[in-house]
């Protein structure tokens, strides 16, 4: 082994090499790089996305809700669950809200004023603005129905407008702030107001839609309850994801392998470069099996440069992706104006491996060409 290894440092990194050796040599490094960071670029941009589109929605109303089977709304007294005391109390109701300029249906959402912080949403909102008949409302909402911080609404409750004689059919709020969650629909349909509030304005005393879950943890949810996270909530928006997550890392997977295809090429190149020593090298008596050592190591040697390059190099345009934002995507559709990109240190060691796997297997079954040769035939045509 110490012979082969001696053999290649003399043949493959000789200060004599020719000029077209050390470009082979170059040329192929290069296009390995290239191959390794389109695919770790790809793989990073797919987690990137996901994770942070995960987070985006798990930062406005929770990682999870916990709902009872049979019940819209339950009284929060009547059950004393073990988990109440880490989770958030919501309660949720469908309203018209109509502004001087126009109408609009509207999701109200409630919580306990001392809890709104807890939501990432509203982690800088100053609860003490909650006062009675105060709410907030989304920036959308507020550019479509011309309105702002200070302006009165009305807010309407749908079961009881088919009696006009009833007075608390309707109620005036006050807009105390307008908040900015990144997806359009979302802050078009959703406003938010205290638990006190909401309970008061439906007569649902202190009935409450079910808990919110900021976190995942390893709580058992039992019957007659069940949890909803957010993978399940917008099932069809992940089931897109990973319509979109195959066929792209299948394209990328293959333009990385082709990549290495141009190792057969380069191995002929570099045969053909030092045909010449190995004829000297097989006559002193080196055997074929050394001589294809030679090329598997040479071959692995090149993979492992250039999937280090690679995976280097797509390190630093992802920092850059994160940092500048170069790559720049339509927020109303993709709930975020950026391609976020996540770099994974273990993906990266995969790809590494799998490069010096792939390596291995092409040169292993193209060597037989290079080490079984006739000495005589090389000296004659030379």
């Amino acid at each position: 082994m110490k012979l082969v290894f001696f053999l290649i440092k003399r043949l493959f990194i000789s200060k004599n090499s020719s000029l077209v050796f050390r470009l082979t040599n170059l040329i192929t490094i290069v296009s390995l790089s290239l191959g390794v960071a389109s695919l770790n670029i790809v793989i990073s941009s797919i987690d990137g996305f996901e994770t942070e589109i995960s987070k985006k929605l798990s930062n406005l109303n929770g990682y999870s809700t916990i709902n009872h089977l049979f019940e819209d709304e339950i009284s929060q007294d009547e059950f004393n669950l073990p988990f109440a005391n880490e989770t958030i109390p919501y309660l949720e109701k469908v309203a018209l809200l109509k502004s001087k300029k126009d109408t609009q249906s509207i999701v109200i959402n409630a919580y306990p004023i001392n809890d709104f912080f807890k939501m990432d949403l509203f982690s800088s909102l100053d609860s003490n603005i909650l006062g009675n008949e105060s709410i907030i409302i989304g920036k959308t909402l507020a550019s479509k129905l011309d309105i702002q911080i200070g302006n009165q609404v009305v807010i309407f409750n749908p079961k009881k407008l088919e009696n006009f004689s009833n007075q608390n059919r309707y109620d005036f709020f006050t807009i105390v702030h307008i908040y900015n969650s990144g997806i359009p629909d979302f802050d078009e349909r959703n406003v938010f107001t205290s638990l006190d509030n909401l309970q008061e304005f439906f007569n649902s005393e202190n009935n409450i839609s079910g808990w919110i879950k900021l976190k995942p943890d390893n709580h058992s949810i039992e019957y007659p309850f069940y949890e909803m996270n957010v993978y399940d909530k917008y099932s069809s928006l992940y089931e897109w994801i990973d319509t979109q997550k195959w066929p792209i890392l299948f394209i990328f997977s293959l333009i990385a392998i082709v990549s290495f295809f141009g190792l057969l090429s380069s191995l002929s190149i570099l045969f053909d470069e030092k045909k010449i020593d190995f004829t000297i090298l097989k006559v002193y008596g080196l055997s074929t099996n050394s001589i294809s050592k030679i090329f598997i190591f040479q071959s692995i040697f090149l993979a492992l440069i250039g999937s280090l390059f690679g995976v280097f190099l797509s390190y630093l345009l992802i920092q850059l992706q994160n940092e500048f934002k170069y790559i720049s995507i339509e927020q109303n559709i993709y709930f975020v104006d950026y391609l976020p990109m996540n770099f994974n240190i273990n993906i990266s060691l995969l790809i590494i491996l799998i490069s010096i796997m792939l390596s291995f297997i092409i040169s292993s079954i193209s060597v037989k060409r290079f080490s079984q040769f006739s000495p005589i035939n090389v000296l004659r045509n030379k």
